[in-house]
């Protein structure tokens, strides 16, 4: 494990116990069924709220499939492990309603083959800026909807092809991307 991910991992740790010391705490667990359809991206989040209109979240994305690597001109691949934290605010009440959250994100890709032939990996990191609604079904299940965009920096290569190895550039660019789109299935207790 590199030096970042241990301290992406510490961080949302961190993040994780620091609630413990509040009142009248609550937790979520979730899933994002979007995530699963986008090539089978495993993803669980979990969040506990530390005052009224507030929540604390983490969450981890893991996409380790290649498809159709037997046939080089026909690969492609969308492989990644996503994690962030961060926080939510409620205007009415946590784990109700509608909601807006800021989250600090790293990503390790390697993406090609879906829309051309073209494939980059690297590095990502940055903040995230999300908002959405969150659906009661019962006492203790929600179904959330939202969205989230993403700015920050990637160190970057780009190879010809998924399965060539050869590289057409590398450096680190500037993003403005769509992070997620979302319809969860969350557990709260």
């Amino acid at each position: 494990m590199n030096d970042m991910n241990t301290r992406i991992l510490a961080l949302i740790t961190l993040l994780m116990l620091f609630p413990c010391m509040c009142r009248a705490q609550k937790w979520s667990l979730g899933t994002n069924a979007v995530d699963w359809l986008w090539l089978g991206t495993m993803n669980a989040s979990g969040s506990v709220a530390v005052d009224r209109h507030f929540s604390v979240n983490a969450e981890a994305r893991v996409n380790p499939w290649t498809f159709n690597s037997d046939d080089p001109s026909k690969q492609m691949q969308d492989r990644r492990q996503t994690y962030s934290a961060g926080f939510r605010w409620w205007p009415w009440y946590v784990y109700s309603g509608w909601w807006a959250g800021l989250s600090a994100q790293y990503e390790e890709y390697s993406r090609g083959g879906i829309v051309s032939r073209s494939t980059e990996e690297g590095d990502a990191y940055g903040a995230v800026l999300a908002g959405g609604y969150s659906l009661m079904l019962h006492r203790n299940l929600n179904l959330e909807f939202g969205a989230a965009f993403w700015t920050g920096r990637t160190d970057y290569t780009t190879y010809a092809c998924p399965k060539c190895g050869r590289i057409t550039g590398s450096g680190t660019k500037w993003f403005i991307l769509p992070s997620s789109v979302m319809a969860s299935l969350v557990w709260v207790f």
